[in-house]
């Protein structure tokens, strides 16, 4: 037992040195912040420059929107909550809040710790109004589960842990109570099969299939049957008891009872409607593909070919496909795997050609800035990138003369179109105004576009009111305007009025006479044609889902367009559009939109909520009795007494606190604070060895640019205990480290008998990213190592000062346990000189690892890697082959090397080598190749008597491992070649080659692998087995 905790001990300490220089994409900040704060009454908005408007929309969306969550939660808020809000989403992707890469998937989060809620503006008012209600139900439901302040809701968490599909479906249901886009979800997957029982929502069924869930529960019961059903979540602590106790059955029979639910309100729905295959032709199969987003096409000039933004390599890339049958011609860009394009805006797409057909254009992320894109289609090469300084570039749209291109444009708060001369490069705006203004399309003799807003009737710019409030304004309906292409103040034409229906993707016919766009009018998104000359408007297909992403061409008998289905987007091509004439096709409402003829408003009574309700002053709100005991957690038995509160600091703001004499928020500027991020802490004492306790403490400021982590192991006295100082600091483009630290381990030699090494330092480690795939990671050292050798009574010493350089590159694409696509290489340059004759080592070391992850049919994988290195001077280091990472049931090769302290701190343990025990090889050099193939092995097991346990998706690997250590000076024999057999037989060479079963048990990844050593010519008998943790290399 005493060897295998020298063991771990020594496999820790020896990777400890490389750390900081490990695989991973990069959290970039591309810009400094200038940051400002205001207030309102329950809620801190924290903003960056040009962001007072956002800001001051987020304070009364909030304020809104906690008073119906409140409500509906039957809770009042005991701390105030704070908001962090960005200008854009590339802005909010540099937070640091979260150390983990952004993504433009990401629309805001709700960071647990400290209850702050990360958001950003992306100009669209009512997706802005949605994603602010969406996490506020999130931080108030962590207050009222958890209370507030870290250790109450670490301790919360650890006890209560709550399901993805309650946390984001509450959330979504309380900021849209229901929709025709959640209608849409539920409708494909409730047709098609793939509702799953409520425990297994995952993936966007956590958020829709939840969200459904609670609507259900409070058609059924009332929507007071939510708030009663978290308190009793509450009360219980634990998710099944809370619905027992809340509705009367548990999480299976409410499964049934929601499915039979889902049938009832969807199969109806199929009854004269049509899949998108059975009007069209369908030309991307994402279930065949198996992947999920195929999305925005773009009809050429002459209609024969379509290029389209597709998922299918797991990267966001644009094809080239044959607008006749889909076949793929090629890939014309690859994305996600530099910085030029860092995101490719799947979630607000656009491509156009340009009208000679030779070019396309599309926007996309670039180092930090939103950037159009012009792609030489037959060289399948960028040609030109244009940055204009907005927040944000999306949905371009090529003029039909050519030296135009149109597109949305973000900034100062507000979504505008502008168009931009490819011969002079001049920009100018073509909208400008506080309205949200998207997919913009030029009309054939590009004199006009068409574009969606949610400005009403406000079509005269020159008629907004000065004191114009959109907070005031109802900007959550859609419809298709026209304006005039000039430079400012242009005559805009609303085409659509609709009420309670949104209407998008506005395209205009070939010939300009007529527009194609998608209506939502019947609960569904189908595709209308309008006649500009008279005003008429039909729909053209009656589809059971939604479609989007118009493109009309072919001399207006193609329109090609995107449809969600089965659960993926797939493209379609529609022929002859014009051949459906007004009166054809008779769309019937839905289900929902017949029970609920105006929509949902979740500031509003539905009409499907019980009969009898409470009025809203007689509603019960629950200030939570025990608030005041927040951090304190009690045994189930606790009896309660007559308890004194403690006075009560005031959280809460009045008017007069954030907001001057004119009705404006004060606005101040931010200056750092520190708070909790983590606290932790025991002590005690023995009589025999004193004072002992443990304490862990990590603190921030708001936005995370500072962090200071403090830990600390005291035992005996300090000599004795373990404690380490670190402080970040973050908010530029190059991240900061500096730290100070003091280890004890203590070791057992059978020749040198018990000795204790003290490791003591400091440090200094910066990193540098060039973008989210590429950096440089330097760090420097300075070392102390005191040994004493109690049994003979000596010591010795030995400072180090070593520094170390890393180029660090990765695109690796992650599956379930581990890497499946993409590559990761690390090259690293440490250095180390001998300072005085007593103290530094002399060492120069180069060390490289390259990994290649090749994908094929999405589940098999097969792995690379090459890893090599070598080390020069009087005390090179020494790399250990042989054996595997984090092994459990490890064995050495000629004992464990503690000796001498370099063995430890300063040696490198390269695995896997499986067949090998650790120490099989040692040098000052080394070679490591390792070939693996992935596969699932078992999808789903389930045991009976007498383990009756089940587990899902257990993956396999084949694998060969190849690999040799040796010393300078010396010439390894690698393999000799055998006369009598013919073939060659490895000397020094190290090979094991076996296979492996990879688990997940609770939250660790358990790797199980049997390996057989071989020289080629002969083979061990039996294999060697290894049990180890963690994610595959």
């Amino acid at each position: 037992m005493r060897s295998k905790v020298i063991s771990s001990i020594v496999l820790l300490v020896a990777g400890a040195t490389s750390v900081f220089a490990q695989f991973g994409k990069n959290h970039v900040q591309y810009k400094e912040f200038d940051t400002y704060y205001l207030q309102s009454e329950h809620f801190d908005i924290y903003f960056t420059k040009g962001g007072r408007s956002i800001a001051e929309f987020v304070a009364e969306v909030a304020e809104q929107s906690y008073q119906k969550i409140k409500k509906d939660y039957r809770y009042e808020l005991v701390d105030r909550i704070s908001f962090i809000v960005y200008n854009n989403h590339n802005d909010f992707e540099q937070t640091n809040v979260t150390l983990s890469p952004g993504d433009e998937s990401t629309g805001g989060f709700t960071e647990f710790f400290k209850n702050r809620i990360v958001i950003p503006y992306e100009g669209d008012w009512e997706k802005f109004r949605h994603v602010i209600h969406h996490e506020l139900a999130h931080a108030v439901m962590l207050q009222m589960m958890f209370g507030s302040g870290v250790q109450s809701i670490i301790s919360g968490i650890t006890r209560l842990p709550l399901p993805g599909w309650l946390v984001e479906g509450l959330a979504e249901y309380e900021s849209r109570r229901w929709d025709t886009e959640s209608d849409m979800f539920m409708r494909d997957a409730a047709l098609n099969g793939y509702v799953p029982d409520i425990p297994y929502l995952n993936g966007f069924l956590a958020y829709k299939g939840g969200q459904s869930l609670l609507y259900y529960l409070s058609q059924k019961y009332g929507q007071e049957k939510v708030g009663e059903l978290l308190s009793k979540i509450k009360i219980s602590r634990n998710v099944e008891r809370g619905f027992r106790q809340a509705i009367g059955i548990g999480l299976e029979d409410l499964s049934k009872r929601w499915h039979k639910y889902l049938k009832k309100e969807y199969w109806p729905d199929i009854a004269g409607r049509e899949e998108p295959g059975e009007f069209s032709k369908q030309l991307t199969d994402h279930l065949h593909d198996r992947n999920f987003i195929n999305n925005s096409p773009a009809l050429s000039p002459k209609g024969d070919k379509i290029v389209f933004l597709s998922d299918r390599s797991d990267y966001f890339d644009i094809y080239l496909m044959s607008a006749i049958d889909g076949k793929i011609l090629s890939k014309l860009v690859s994305g996600q795997t530099s910085g030029d394009l860092d995101e490719l805006h799947w979630l607000r797409p656009g491509l156009t050609w340009s009208p000679d057909g030779k070019y396309i254009a599309f926007a996309a992320k670039s180092h930090g800035d939103d950037a159009l894109n012009i792609v030489d289609v037959r060289r399948k090469k960028i040609v030109r990138r244009l940055k204009f300084g907005l927040d944000g570039v999306f949905s371009p749209s090529w003029s039909p003369a050519g030296h135009e291109i149109a597109f949305v444009g973000m900034a100062n708060g507000q979504s505008d179109i502008y168009a931009v001369n490819l011969d002079s490069g001049k920009l100018h705006k073509i909208t400008d105004d506080i309205f949200t203004d998207l997919e913009p399309s030029f009309s054939p003799d590009g004199s006009r576009l068409t574009f969606m807003s949610d400005r009403g009737d406000y079509t005269d710019p020159t008629r907004i009111p000065p004191d114009f409030d959109i907070i005031n304004f109802d900007y959550r309906n859609y419809d298709i305007y026209i304006v005039e292409n000039g430079e400012g103040n242009n005559p805009i034409t609303r085409i659509t009025s609709t009420v309670n229906s949104w209407e998008k993707s506005p395209v205009f016919s070939p010939d300009g006479t007529m527009l194609a766009y998608t209506s939502d009018l019947n609960g569904i998104q189908n595709i209308f044609l309008y006649k500009l000359d008279t005003g008429e408007s039909w729909p053209i297909t009656n589809s059971i889902t939604g479609l989007s992403h118009l493109s009309w061409g072919g001399e207006g008998t193609k329109l090609a367009f995107t449809a969600f289905f089965y659960g993926g987007y797939d493209i379609f091509m529609m022929k002859n559009p014009l051949k459906v004439k007004p009166g054809d096709i008779e769309l019937k409402k839905t289900n929902f939109l017949v029970k609920h003829p105006r929509g949902v408003d979740i500031f509003a009574r539905t009409d499907g909520e019980a009969e009898e309700k409470q009025e809203e002053d007689e509603v019960e709100i629950t200030k939570s009795d025990n608030d005041k005991f927040r951090n304190y957690v009690f045994g189930a038995d606790f009896a309660q007494g007559e308890v004194k509160p403690p006075e009560e600091k005031v959280v809460f703001l009045d008017t007069t606190r954030y907001k001057d004499d004119s009705g404006n928020y004060k606005v101040y500027k931010y200056k750092p604070k520190f708070s909790p991020d983590i606290v932790y802490g025991n002590a005690g004492y023995s009589q025999f060895f004193g004072v002992q306790g443990t304490t862990q403490l990590a603190m921030s400021d708001i936005f995370g640019d500072h962090r200071v982590e403090l830990y600390t192991d005291l035992y005996y006295d300090m000599r004795n205990s373990n404690y380490a100082l670190r402080y970040f600091y973050l908010p530029k483009r190059i991240d900061y480290g500096v730290g100070a630290f003091h280890n004890v381990y203590f070791f057992f030699s059978g020749r040198l008998g018990l000795m204790r090494d003290r490791y003591f330092g400091a440090n200094l480690f910066l990193s540098r990213p060039f973008d989210r795939y590429r950096r440089i990671d330097a760090t420097v050292l300075w070392l102390g190592i005191n040994r004493d050798y109690f049994d003979i009574n000596f010591a010795s010493k030995l400072r180090v000062f070593m520094t170390t350089l890393s180029y660090v590159k990765d695109t690796a694409v992650w599956g379930s346990t581990g890497p499946v696509n993409g590559t990761r290489s690390q090259f690293t340059i440490s250095y180390s000189p001998k300072y005085d004759k007593t103290n530094g080592l002399d060492f120069l070391t180069i060390r490289g690892d390259y990994r290649r992850y090749f994908k094929f049919n999405k589940e098999y994988n097969f792995v690379v890697r090459l890893a090599g290195g070598l080390s020069e001077g009087q005390d090179p280091q020494l790399f250990f082959v042989g054996g595997m990472d984090n092994w459990l049931n490890l064995k050495f090769s000629g004992g464990i090397r503690i000796d001498r302290p370099e063995q430890i701190y300063f040696s490198s343990f390269e695995t896997p080598l499986r067949g090998t025990n650790y120490y099989e090889r040692v040098g000052s050099r080394f070679g490591l190749v390792n070939l693996e193939f992935r596969f699932p092995l078992i999808r789903y097991l389930q045991l009976g008597w007498p383990l009756p346990i089940g587990m899902v998706n257990i993956r396999g690997a084949l694998f060969t491992d190849i690999g040799t250590a040796w010393t300078k000076g010396t010439k390894p024999r690698f393999w000799s070649s055998r006369e009598d057999l013919g073939t060659p037989q490895l000397q020094d060479v190290l090979m094991g080659y076996g296979l492996g079963a990879r688990v997940f048990v609770g939250f660790f990844l358990l790797r199980i692998d049997a390996a057989w050593s071989t020289d080629l010519i002969t083979t061990s008998n039996k294999p060697a087995y290894y049990f180890s943790v963690g994610a595959e290399f």
